[in-house]
């Protein structure tokens, strides 16, 4: 990771060891954090934490797993393909397709859920892959005013950001 030479290094140890905090929260934004800072010596914890009992925090690490990059956890994000949450999907593909096997129509099909959530993570996940494959699929939602969430922006605004970054303009 690209470190600015006045921060401080992440305390790797630290996360690695809150990722079996008691509180969910925790152990998904430390997932959250490792993936950040691409640290090798979380991938075995984190492929662990591919079992926990919320279907968030195995989503973050899955997220974790793709941005780190470590071809060790392929079998375990496979596994999470067959999942019954679509979001944990959208994660399991997102991660198998940073490291190389191509689930990129997962994330395509993701896209016409009638889940706002399962839309969104799909909006967010091709956002990260940063694949310009995904501009005619994103196309498609620039007018879907849904939130998941009263504080949310719309998948259309989400949408509008991740086409601006792939390099898209009218």
């Amino acid at each position: 990771m690209h470190q600015d030479p006045l921060s401080p290094e992440p305390d790797i140890e630290g996360a690695i060891a809150l990722l079996q905090s008691p509180d969910m929260q925790i152990r998904q934004f430390m997932a959250y954090l490792l993936g950040q800072a691409q640290s090798i010596e979380a991938v075995e914890p984190l492929i662990s934490l591919l079992e926990d009992e919320n279907v968030g925090v195995r989503g973050a690490a899955a997220n974790a797993l793709g941005k780190i990059g470590d071809r060790r956890a392929l079998p375990h994000l496979e596994r999470l393909l067959l999942h019954d949450n679509r979001q944990l999907v959208v994660w399991a593909a997102f991660a198998l397709t940073r490291l190389g096997e191509d689930y990129f129509h997962v994330l395509v099909n993701a896209l016409r859920s009638d889940d706002v959530h399962i839309r969104r993570s799909g909006v967010l996940a091709l956002h990260q892959l940063g694949d310009t494959r995904a501009i005619p699929p994103l196309l498609a939602l620039r007018d879907d005013v849904e939130k998941r969430f009263d504080g949310d922006t719309t998948v259309a605004e989400a949408v509008a950001r991740t086409l601006a970054d792939l390099g898209y303009s009218d």
